[in-house]
């Protein structure tokens, strides 16, 4: 069943319900009073009649014959007065198969509640105990009211009209509104349709309101923007990957087609494999470069993760960096650290993590003017935070946002050392596979601050 017809059912199911039970509420409590009204007037005529027998002390048949000549409101009324002991002491009826009308627990019930209502047949009554000089009288009065069950008649033809004619309308308006909120949806749907990646750049018109499908229309603008970013950032990712492949492996096959042209000395051809020789090796630094981007991309399902003292990963950077080269120092200085070893613990890799803060003290010592960087540890508010400090070019305010992009090298740095660009994304990557930080600040001429938060084991 299409959307549109089960909106209009619903609606109209809802609506219909509510109307049954408007128009049974209606019904019903129009019935209860129009039958206490009728009560009402039961009682008033069983009171008079009394009154006309014993205080104003007429003769029976003369009440009699007042009923019977006089107009009343009253259709095939019949009156009864009894005395306590259930005699019959005066009676009156419009049909004489009323004679005997009331039974004996009717008028015991008057005795003890004082007043009485009840149903024979089609008609309606009232027992009523009137007392009199000391003496206990039980006054009836029965009567059928006809203009009750017309006026009902009427009432209930008058209530099913309405209902009929105003479930039509519901059914009419319903299907127009759902067609309305189809027609939002399917424009909404057409134009998502629009989208491709040829036009990648359009998007949904979100208007000017504030209801579901705009919210709808501006999630999905913000879904296409995340998505759009993430497509121009794989797109210039494999431009650069492929620039950067093929470089080193056009040189090698030019080198290598050079040397085949001639016979060559062992010189020269000792001086042709040493540069392949150094184009393999930046070759396979940037395949494995690519590789660990790749292998720690989205969570850290599937690596193996263990405790880890942070101090101690901290403390294998020195000499790493002197493997590098003899240039290279690292400065360490650890703040005021707690006793608890937890502290200074994390939950992840030892090697990813040792990776991640290698590339970053490696490019403070390579752009550093003195090839020095300072690495610093603290624990504020339950939280390890490195600082690694270099005294290097700087890094431009407009560059601070693309540094941590794959293959991205600042004009102002390339000729000052080689790289790949690989370094700080692939840093990038594995921090916040472990929830954490990277924040830096940068002066141009002063240097680069980078801070490091991580998560401590016992709160990760």
């Amino acid at each position: 069943m299409q959307i549109r017809y089960r909106i209009t059912l619903v609606y109209t199911l809802i609506v219909t319900v509510i109307l049954v039970m408007l128009c049974y509420s209606i019904y019903f409590f129009s019935s209860q009073n129009r039958t206490s009204q009728f009560y009402e007037r039961l009682e008033s005529k069983a009171e008079s009649t009394a009154d006309l027998l014993w205080v104003y002390g007429m003769e029976p048949d003369l009440v009699r014959k007042i009923n019977e000549t006089s107009p009343s409101a009253l259709d095939e009324k019949a009156l009864y007065l009894y005395d306590k002991d259930l005699n019959l002491i005066f009676d009156y009826y419009d049909n004489p198969s009323d004679s005997s009308l009331v039974e004996e627990a009717i008028l015991r019930k008057a005795l003890r509640t004082n007043r009485y209502f009840f149903t024979i047949g089609e008609k309606d009554g009232v027992a009523i105990h009137y007392p009199y000089k000391g003496q206990e009288y039980i006054a009836i009065s029965v009567a059928f009211d006809a203009d009750k069950t017309n006026w009902l008649s009427k009432l209930s033809l008058i209530l099913l009209v309405s209902f009929l004619f105003s479930v039509s309308i519901v059914i009419i308006t319903g299907y127009i509104f759902s067609l309305k909120l189809v027609k939002s949806m399917s424009n909404l749907t057409y134009k998502i349709n629009e989208i491709s990646s040829a036009q990648f750049s359009l998007r949904l018109n979100t208007g000017r309101g504030k209801d579901e499908l705009q919210q709808l229309a501006q999630t999905i603008n913000n879904l296409l923007d995340r998505l759009q970013s993430s497509f121009d950032t794989q797109r210039r990712f494999i431009d650069n990957a492929s620039h950067e492949l093929s470089t080193p492996l056009a040189s090698i096959s030019s080198q290598l087609d050079v040397a085949l042209q001639k016979e060559r000395s062992t010189e020269e051809y000792q001086a042709v494999l040493q540069s392949v020789n150094d184009d393999v090796k930046r070759l396979v630094f940037l395949v494995r470069s690519l590789l660990e981007i790749a292998k720690i991309s989205g969570s850290a399902k599937g690596i193996e993760l263990s405790e880890i003292r942070i101090d101690e990963v901290l403390m294998r950077l020195p000499g790493e960096m002197k493997k590098a080269s003899s240039e290279y120092e690292v400065r360490m200085q650890f703040g005021e650290l707690p006793e608890n070893d937890e502290a200074v613990t994390i939950y992840g890799n030892e090697e990813l993590l040792f990776s991640a803060l290698k590339n970053i003290v490696h490019n403070a010592c390579k752009f550093s003017a003195d090839k020095t960087a300072i690495v610093k540890l603290n624990i504020v508010n339950d939280k390890i935070v490195i600082t690694v400090e270099d005294h290097g070019p700087g890094i431009a305010p407009h560059e601070i946002d693309r540094i941590f992009q794959p293959f991205y090298r600042s004009a102002d740095v390339t000729s000052i050392a080689p790289g790949s660009g690989l370094g700080l994304p692939l840093a990038n990557q594995i921090i916040k596979l472990y929830s954490g930080q990277i924040q830096l600040e940068s002066e141009s001429g002063k240097g680069t601050v980078f801070t490091i938060t991580l998560n401590t084991a016992a709160t990760a």
